[in-house]
Order: C-alpha cells, then sequence, then structure tokens
C-alpha cells in the first residue's frame, strides 16, 4: 500500500536518469547514504572526516540504513543526487555546495567547499526522511 502523500526523495537518491558517474570505494568508517565523503587513507577508501572531498554516497538498496566500515560505497562523482542538509543551515538553489568533513551534511553556509557542486533546489522537507536538497556534480 502507498502512503497517501509520498516524499520527494531520499538521502542517496539519484536526482534523474541523465549520464553520471559512479565509483566504488571501500567505507573507512560507518558514512550515511546522502552524505559528503573524503578521501580515506588509501586510495581505494572513503570517509568521513577528511579534507578531500571525493563525491557523495549513493543509496542502496542491498544495505539497511547507512553503509558500514569496510562495506563496497557506491560514490556518486559525477550527476545529480539528493544530499542530507545539515541541521539548521540553509541552501539556496543556484548557489555553491558545501559541507561538514565530520557529518558529510551539507548547507550553503557550511564549512568546507564541495568543487564542481551547485545546489539545483532549496531545502526540501522530507518528512521522515529528514531534510534533504539536490545536488548536481559537474
Amino acid at each position: 500500500m502507498y502512503e497517501s502523500f509520498q516524499r520527494p526523495a531520499f538521502a542517496g537518491m539519484k536526482g534523474d536518469s541523465r549520464y553520471d558517474l559512479v565509483e566504488t570505494f571501500a567505507a573507512e568508517s560507518a558514512v550515511n547514504f546522502g552524505t559528503v565523503l573524503t578521501q580515506g587513507t588509501k586510495t581505494t577508501q572513503v570517509k568521513l572526516g577528511g579534507t578531500t572531498p571525493v563525491g557523495i554516497a549513493l543509496h542502496s538498496h542491498a544495505v539497511v540504513g547507512g553503509y558500514a566500515q569496510f562495506d563496497a560505497v557506491s560514490v556518486l562523482r559525477k550527476g545529480v543526487v539528493w544530499c542530507v542538509v545539515e541541521n539548521g543551515k540553509i541552501v539556496t538553489a543556484g548557489s555553491a555546495v558545501k559541507f561538514n568533513p565530520a557529518t558529510g551534511e551539507v548547507g550553503s553556509n557550511s564549512t568546507t567547499a564541495l568543487p564542481n557542486a551547485v545546489f539545483k533546489t532549496d531545502v526540501v522537507d522530507c518528512g521522515q526522511y529528514g531534510k534533504l536538497a539536490l545536488v548536481e556534480l559537474a
């Protein structure tokens, strides 16, 4: 049975079916869907809390609740994806994307820039899925 009012998105959901680039990395630590990931200790790893952004963790129906340490993580490097907005942060469509390295959550006024990324929407309240914004990685 479907809900009367389905939510427009969930964290880590691709925004559309256009060309995209997705690569697989090992999770150096647990990571949530729809968060910005940074380079891990090795070039084959990603994590939260680093200094060099790699991409955004995509949702997987095969994984419950987020990726655990050592999981194979699908990371969007180019394309459009729904991201988790940092609590209390502002998001303005058309503005450059910034993120909090500790959580990977995004906001127009967060601390670290995500190169070649722009917000395609303002904040969207997705109910049980939280507050999300559509991000395009060019």
